[in-house]
């Protein structure tokens, strides 16, 4: 892997070819429509993932640049399903539904859809949820369709909030009715958008039967559908369409300009500046006061983290009335984006230090079952090549290594690993790359580059393939800077990953500062959108530049919660040890605690691991806790945790005043070294 310094070595040419790049799309697309064709899957399907052959097909689907033709739209969205791009399965699931370029077929669709759908595109799940609801290539199952509907909306597709709010505010398909989820999933869908949402919202403040009636906010609303196209809201003949925009007040071009600047970074995801931009309309600050507007910036804002931000909404929307006290929490997806639960740390185990001392490790946790053996549960997670890709990867690491105390087994542990690799699992990609890169000369694994890099080039194409896709830019940029580049763009804005922003950001700076003066403006223009996307990414110095306080925390972690509140213990560990680290995520020591006990209860070694370490009393100012230090100690080392075990037999001899010759330490010591992987057995462990 290249230096640091070589790295970001200023190289004028090819940095120029990127910034265009970034700027405005790649320029190195043939020139006719007959190459761009011909050449497709070679140059893109063929290459680090098929989303070149979703645009291109998007493109001849349009007629955008190009003839339009459908039948070759639905080929190239062929291709770029069976490489994996889920946009793809879902575009190719429309044209098979309406019959447009190929045969129709519904059942197909739906497969289609559901594809997309479990991949993890919400689009996907709100087509599906279209046909369960209809009965259209699938059985008729109302239940079902809101099923997907509500997958589809918590992803913010917009058809699937629009639907899921109709079905709540009126109540329909078995849904109870509730008139603040759905207006506030309506709103999130206008805020998508969807004309008819808008629409819907609209008449809901203009006839007043379910909210408050509403004038002012009814036109705003009115006007906003009629923006998008709805001609109903344009022809409308209601008293609310005639109430006169608010006027536009004077505004100087440095004021408008950064205001434009303020909208960009919204747009790019960053909540606060949201929240700056509601304000703005709600108060007629530099644009004219606009309710609508006001609400769907304050409903953005809220999306990405802004507390403050989810009452707002309330308010704009008339759900409490002017001035009252805000309800209590609700069960509705509006009201629970504020909800703040409280952070209590766990109770630390009552055992004494003497009891500690010849605990079962089996038995910590009082009287809840002992956790199941990981080795066991990642086995059954993983087995017959369906089961978790996480589950795999850590299997296959296991018996890469020959750590806790399994024997090496490189030539299953490469085929699990594979198997995770193909199934989204982002570290089993990136462990295979450094087999691929290094080889294995224990069991005569040969070093081949060009099979480690497709393993990277197949982890970048993951959603959370954050770290393979800047691995991935370090790879080429030696020998294609552009691409490398172009990489980093994508991680940078399509993962959040920081190091890719960090080093776009270095690069472009170069430009600013360096480069010719032909390009130097274009630099200048892309330079606030990637602080804006650093930001995101919790790059504190592209915060302060923009004078913007730090998001709480970034994609990946969001996924670690949601998979630790779904059981996950493993997912658990991860999550307290971004807690502890604060690069990713705000740091919170009570919910570091919390997460972390979760997830050693549940069987994470690395989860135990932590709170021995916390209760040892070295970390954060936290108090030295004995019993709790000792227990958590010994149950990482019944985990099979080469360092949970070491632990042990330190804390055994350091507090519990035992020597080293005593039997507990030296068990604890004898299982640290069968727990090590084997290439480290070395040493003291020989004895």
């Amino acid at each position: 892997m290249p230096s640091v310094k070589i790295l970001f070595a200023w190289r004028v040419v090819p940095v120029l070819a990127l910034l265009v790049a970034c700027a405005h799309g790649s320029s190195d697309e043939p020139t006719s429509e007959a190459e761009q064709l011909s050449t497709l899957y070679q140059r893109t399907c063929g290459g680090r993932t098929a989303q070149a052959c979703f645009e291109q097909a998007e493109r001849l689907r349009m007629g955008d640049g190009v003839a339009k033709d459908e039948a070759r739209a639905a080929t190239l969205h062929e291709l770029g399903c069976n490489g994996d791009e889920r946009r793809a399965c879902v575009a190719l699931g429309v044209l098979k539904e309406e019959g447009r370029g190929v045969a129709k077929d519904e059942a197909e669709a739906a497969r289609l859809y559901a594809r997309g759908c479990e991949q993890g595109l919400p689009e996907g799940c709100g087509h599906l949820a279209l046909l369960y609801g209809e009965g259209r290539g699938v059985a008729k199952d109302l239940a079902q369709a809101v099923s997907f509907y509500e997958r589809g909306c918590a992803g913010d597709d917009g058809l699937s909030c629009n639907n899921l709010g109709v079905l709540k505010l009126m109540g329909g398909f078995g849904v109870t009715q509730d008139v603040a989820a759905g207006m506030g999933m309506l709103v999130q869908a206008c805020n998508r958008d969807v004309g008819v949402a808008c629409l819907t919202v609209a008449r809901e403040f203009d006839q007043g039967v379910r909210t408050r009636k509403d004038a002012r906010l009814a036109a705003s609303y009115f006007r906003t559908a009629c923006g998008m196209g709805e001609k109903e809201a344009c022809a409308s003949a209601s008293a609310a369409v005639a109430v006169k925009p608010e006027p536009a007040p004077a505004v100087t071009p440095e004021e408008g300009a950064k205001l434009e600047k303020i909208r960009a970074m919204c747009e790019s995801g960053l909540g606060m500046a949201c929240y700056v931009m509601g304000s703005a309309y709600e108060k007629g600050a530099s644009v004219a006061v606009n309710p609508g507007r006001a609400t769907m910036y304050y409903q953005r804002a809220c999306d990405h983290d802004v507390p403050e931000a989810c009452g707002d909404v309330r308010r704009m929307l008339g759900l409490t009335a002017e001035g009252a006290k805000t309800e209590g929490p609700k069960q509705s997806v509006l009201e629970s984006l504020q909800l703040d639960p409280a952070k209590v740390a766990p109770e630390k185990p009552k055992q004494s230090v003497l009891e500690s001392l010849q605990l079962d490790p089996a038995r910590v946790g009082g009287s809840a079952p002992p956790p199941r053996d990981p080795i066991e549960r990642w086995t059954q997670q993983c087995q017959d090549g369906r089961g978790k890709a996480d589950a795999c990867t850590r299997l296959g690491k296991v018996l890469l290594l020959g750590s806790s105390g399994q024997k090496p087994d490189v030539a299953k542990a490469m085929l699990l690993l594979e198997q995770a690799c193909n199934r989204r699992g982002v570290e089993a990609c990136l462990q295979l790359w450094r087999v691929w890169s290094l080889g294995h000369n224990t069991e005569k694994v040969p070093k081949d580059e060009r099979k480690g890099l497709s393993m990277l080039e197949l982890g970048c194409s993951w959603p959370d393939g954050g770290e393979a896709c800047e691995r991935l830019g370090d790879a080429f940029f030696e020998d294609n800077l552009a691409r490398a580049l172009k990489i980093w763009q994508s991680a940078c804005f399509e993962q959040e990953d920081r190091l890719s922003c960090a080093k776009l950001l270095i690069m472009t700076r170069k430009a600013v500062s360096n480069g010719p003066a032909e390009l130097r403006t274009t630099a200048e223009q892309a330079l606030p959108r990637y602080q804006a996307q650093g930001c995101k990414t919790r790059i504190k110095d592209e915060c302060a530049a923009l004078g913007l306080p730090m998001p709480k925390d970034v994609v990946r972690v969001r996924r670690l919660k949601v998979a630790c509140d779904a059981g996950d213990p493993d997912a658990c560990g991860e999550l307290a040890q971004a807690y502890q680290q604060g690069r990713e995520i705000e740091w919170d020591r009570a919910e570091e605690i919390r997460v972390a006990a979760q997830g050693c209860d549940g069987g994470s070694a690395t989860a135990c691991v932590q709170l021995a370490k916390y209760y040892r009393g070295v970390r954060g100012g936290a108090p030295l806790d004995l019993d709790a230090m000792l227990a958590r100690a010994a149950q990482a080392c019944s985990l099979k945790d080469a360092t949970g075990c070491g632990l042990k037999a330190r804390f055994l001899e350091e507090f519990g005043k035992l020597t080293a010759d005593a039997p507990q330490v030296r068990e604890a010591r004898y299982l640290a070294c069968v727990y090590l992987p084997e290439s480290r057995r070395r040493g003291p462990c020989e004895k």
